[in-house]
This record gives structure tokens, sequence and C-alpha cells, in this order.
């Protein structure tokens, strides 16, 4: 099945340009349905940009949408590195991560480092955000400065061209430079744009909106919060549709889905087990916390649990080689291999980590994974451990990054819930099972407030309640009330 058009009628209904920097991006726009729901719901025409090679990408259906590819390298984390980008991008990015950095250090990982990092981005960003606090009117010109600086860049020029998009959609309010880029060619020809936020931490995580799209799509009210208070977006260009990736999950699983990820897995038909859901840059903290947790388990009521690991799409897998025997490796696709298709995450894999949680006995991260929210979808209770300090740990860097977890901003809502219980150390484990187990009520109804805290629900309804957000703005109805200045 194919929705190519030719001739003088291939223009003829409103373009939708998506920009897909990597894999997880991709995955909101495809397999959840939104690209074929843009077509037939609001009568567009969908079109990719991203920097992978293949000239289309197919939904589950067999629907293509034409691609223009745009030369990147495979960079960290399984996201490409966009050739175009300059030395003065980076200089000019740098300086605003690293002034949100030093306003919100406990954003994420990248924020802290770049707080204490001694630079001389350093000092200019102090210099700007001492002149300039957050909120005021000299930040607004600084902001609108900023984004004064757009220069053409002849691929993503290239894309527009062949595209003749009458709106773009992004997964990043410029965090990403595909993203940066798409914003940045939309404003200069005055086409609307709508970013799609990728993740429920992104409004911290990723530091600043290095762009401001014409309309922002948010998981919750809580997010929508933290745009308006955070970055001082407008409210009302702000809908809260929900997340895109949870769409997967409005469906209950099905028999033949959870045998056939026990399959995969090892695992035989009744088999009961904890799932353990690792973070994406702490594969070797996560062994030894695994080791111990094995450890533990055996000396008590839960000793009959066989232990499986998911490692994060986007971590190292080299280290999971050193997992006790008997423990199942839960093999994700593997985001940082040049060998994973960009369609990777497709409705089978997402489907997948869903017959992994719910029928898991227990959740367990020494992460605050996404996976935890996760595991509150499907109802399944879940334990965060704390043993930075209570093990021995062979990197110490590692330790680090899990130690100034603690600290993030975005897991306050979460945490807020008390919707699962932390370990603090191996000792403890069996008895935090155990009061799990005695107060599931308890603890079901705080992981149902989770959900309905963090995101949207009915979960399966965040395309339509996208299609309705964007459907003014691709058919030209808002444009006309959006200020062309703010940036």
């Amino acid at each position: 099945m194919s929705n190519a058009l030719t001739g003088a009628g291939a223009f003829a209904r409103p373009g939708v340009l998506v920009a897909a920097p990597f894999p997880l991006t991709l995955r909101n726009f495809l397999p959840t349905g939104l690209a074929t729901a843009l077509e037939e719901r609001l009568g567009a025409r969908v079109s990719f940009v991203s920097p992978y090679p293949q000239p289309a990408f197919t939904d589950p259906a067999g629907r293509r949408f034409p691609n223009t590819p745009i030369e990147g390298v495979l960079g960290p984390g399984g996201v490409p590195s966009v050739a175009a980008v300059t030395v003065l991008d980076r200089a000019l990015k740098s300086v605003h991560l690293t002034g949100f950095a030093l306003e919100y250090p406990d954003g994420s990982l990248q924020n802290l480092e770049l707080s204490r990092r001694r630079s001389a981005q350093r000092v200019v960003a102090g210099a700007l955000t001492a002149i300039a606090p957050r909120a005021s009117a000299v930040r607004g010109w600084l902001r609108r400065l900023y984004a004064r600086y757009r220069p053409a860049r002849a691929e993503v020029c290239a894309a527009f061209d062949r595209a003749q998009p009458s709106m773009v959609l992004v997964a990043s309010p410029g965090h990403y430079w595909l993203d940066h880029f798409v914003l940045d060619e939309a404003r200069r020809r005055g086409i609307p744009s709508v970013c799609v936020v990728l993740s429920w931490d992104n409004l911290y995580s990723r530091g600043p909106m290095c762009r401001r799209p014409d309309a922002l799509l948010v998981w919750s009210e809580e997010m929508r919060r933290q745009a308006v208070e955070v970055h001082q977006y407008p409210r009302e260009r702000i809908a809260v549709v929900g997340p895109l990736q949870f769409k997967f999950y409005a469906d209950p699983v099905a028999n033949t889905e959870l045998a056939g990820m026990r399959r995969k897995v090892g695992l035989t038909r009744t088999e009961p087990y904890l799932a353990y859901v690792c973070g994406a840059r702490t594969a070797r903290y996560d062994v030894e916390d695994i080791t111990a947790m094995v450890a533990a388990l055996r000396t008590g009521p839960y000793r009959d649990l066989r232990v499986v690991v998911r490692p994060h799409p986007q971590g190292s897998r080299t280290a999971y080689e050193a997992l006790p025997a008997g423990v199942l490796l839960d093999r994700s696709p593997d985001l940082t291999s040049e060998r994973t298709r960009p369609e990777a995450l497709d409705v089978g894999a997402i489907r997948h980590m869903a017959a992994l949680l719910t029928d898991a006995r227990f959740a367990v991260s020494s992460w605050g994974t996404t996976a935890l929210l996760e595991a509150c979808i499907f109802d399944t209770a879940s334990v965060q451990l704390r043993w930075m300090d209570a093990l021995p740990h062979s990197a110490p860097e590692e330790v680090r990054l899990v130690r100034d977890f603690q600290r993030y901003i975005h897991m306050r809502a979460f945490d807020a819930t008390n919707a699962r219980p932390y370990c603090d150390d191996p000792s403890e484990l069996n008895a935090v099972l155990a009061e799990l187990d005695v107060r599931s009520d308890v603890y079901s109804r705080r992981r149902a407030a989770a959900v309905a805290r963090l995101t949207r629900l009915p979960l399966g309804g965040v395309v339509d309640r996208v299609c309705d957000a964007v459907g003014p703005l691709l058919l030209g109805r808002a444009a006309r009330g959006f200020e062309a200045g703010i940036s």
C-alpha cells in the first residue's frame, strides 16, 4: 500500500514534514499510527527528514512515507551526529545549555556536569544569567536575538523544497540538532511548527528550549506547568496530549504475547520472575547491583523468582556478559549499533516490553528509568535500589551518576505519589518486596495516581488528541495568532 501522489495533484494536500533524528523519535511518529492519522484524518501528506539513507519509512500497515536523508554519523547513545553542525553552532548552544544548567543543576546529569565544569562558556553563561534573570524582559530579548541566528542548511533546505510542507513536526524544541535546524528553516519560511515532547523528563533534562515551536504538545499537566514556569512558554500554546509511546500500552497484553515474550527471554510457561530494568549509562554498576540482588533473593522467600535483565536501548551491552549464572538477558534493540535499523522500536518490540512488565512479579531498577512509570501502567509492583554506599562498586564514575540522579527534579512528582518504595541495602530487599505484597492495594492505588499525574488518560486516545491539536495549525486557521518574534 502506498500514499504516493504524482503529477500536479502531488501538492494539493497540506504537507507535514516530520524530523526523525533517531529511532526513539521515529517510534513516536510512525508505528504509533500518528503519520497515518495525519494523512487519513487531516488530509495531509506526510514526509520525513532524517539521518538515515532509506528513501522511505513504512508503517505497520505498509503505508510508505518519503524520507529525505541528511548526512549523519552514529553518535553517543545511538543519536546520529548531524554533519551540518558548525563550530559556531556548538559554541552558542554550549553557552545556552550551560546557562540553563547553572539555573537548574538538578535537572539532569548533563546539567550537573555543565554546572560544575570550569570553562569559558560557564563564565559567559554566568554573566548572561546574572544580567538577564529568567522571566525578565532582558531574557526574552536574548532569546529573540539568539533565534535570529538561523543560517540556511543546504540539506535541510532541500528537504523543505522537496516536501513543500505546510507544517513541521518535531520531538524536541531544538534539543536535537536536526530538530533545531528544521525549526529554524520553518521560521525562515513562515511555516508553523509543532513539538510533541519526546519524554517526561525533557523539559528539565535536555536543557533550555533552544528553539520555540509555535505549539508545544506535552504528556501531562505537570509538564505544562514545567513549560510555563521553567521556560516561560505561553500556556495558551500548550496542549496536554499524553505520551505517544504509551499508546502501545492501552490494550491488555494477550496470552499469545505473554507466551511469545517468555519464549524469547527463555522463561518457562509459568516461571515467576523479577524484571530488572537498566539505565543507559550505568551498565557495570547495574551488573554489580544485580549480583547482590540475586544473592539477597536466594536467602529469602523470593528465592524461586527468576531474574530477567532488560538493558536500556541506548546503553552499552559489554558489561552484561558478567551477569551471574541463571540470570536471563532480555536483549532490547541496541540503538548504539550501526547494524540496528532505525525502525527497530516497532510495535512488536514495544508490545514485548508490555508483556515483560505485565507478567513480572516485580520490576526493579537502580536508575529512575521510565520503565518504573511503565510498570505503574501495568500495575506491577516496583522497587528502586539505592545501593550506592551499601556495596563496593568498581566504577566510581557510575556510582557518582547514580548518586547524582537522586537529585533529579522531574522525579519529584513521581516520588510524591509513593508509587514505589526505595531499598537502601541488600539486606532489606526481601522485606521491601514483602511490604509490596502485604500492602498491594495501597501501592496499586499509588501506581494509578502516578499514571494519572504524569500522563493523560486514556492512553489510547493520544493520537487523536495530537491530531486535534495540530489540525488548526495545519489547515491555517490558527497560524496567524502566533508571534513570529518568539524564539
